[in-house]
C-alpha cells in the first residue's frame, strides 16, 4: 500500500511541474526595460527597427507567437518616441485555444494587440 501511495504522489508532482505557467510580456514600466535593459531570457529581436531606450512613455503595442520558420517562439514589440522595437523569447509555445479571443491567426502564428495583462501565453 505504501508503494502505491508514493507512486501517486511522484505522479501527482510530476504533473504538477509540467503544467506550464501563464507568462506575458516584460512590462515596459515596471521590468528592466524602465531603464532600456532586456529583462533574462528575452534578447533583441536580431530584425528590431530600434533598440530599447530608457523612457517613461513607452507603450506595449503586440505580442506574437511564431509558429513558422525553425522554431517557435514570443515577441513582444513596443513603441516609443524614437519608433517601435521588439524583444523576443524563443520558447516552446501552447499554440492558443480557438476560444482564446485575445488572440487571432496571422500570417506567421498568432497576435494579439489588447493591453498587456490580455495577452497571455504558455511557455512549456
Amino acid at each position: 500500500m505504501n508503494k502505491l501511495k508514493y507512486g501517486c504522489i511522484a505522479l501527482l508532482a510530476c504533473m504538477a511541474s509540467m503544467q506550464a505557467q501563464a507568462a506575458t510580456c516584460p512590462d515596459p514600466n515596471t521590468s528592466a526595460l524602465q531603464w532600456g535593459n532586456i529583462p533574462a531570457p528575452w534578447v533583441i529581436n536580431p530584425f528590431s527597427d530600434n533598440v530599447p531606450q530608457a523612457e517613461s512613455n513607452t507603450k506595449f503595442k503586440r505580442a506574437n507567437i511564431l509558429i513558422a520558420g525553425i522554431g517557435r517562439g514570443v515577441v513582444c514589440t513596443y513603441q516609443n518616441s524614437i519608433g517601435y522595437y521588439s524583444i523576443w523569447w524563443q520558447v516552446n509555445v501552447k499554440i492558443p485555444a480557438r476560444t482564446e479571443n485575445s488572440w487571432y491567426n496571422s500570417s506567421a502564428g498568432f497576435q494579439c494587440s489588447e493591453a498587456l495583462e490580455a495577452c497571455v501565453f504558455y511557455p512549456g
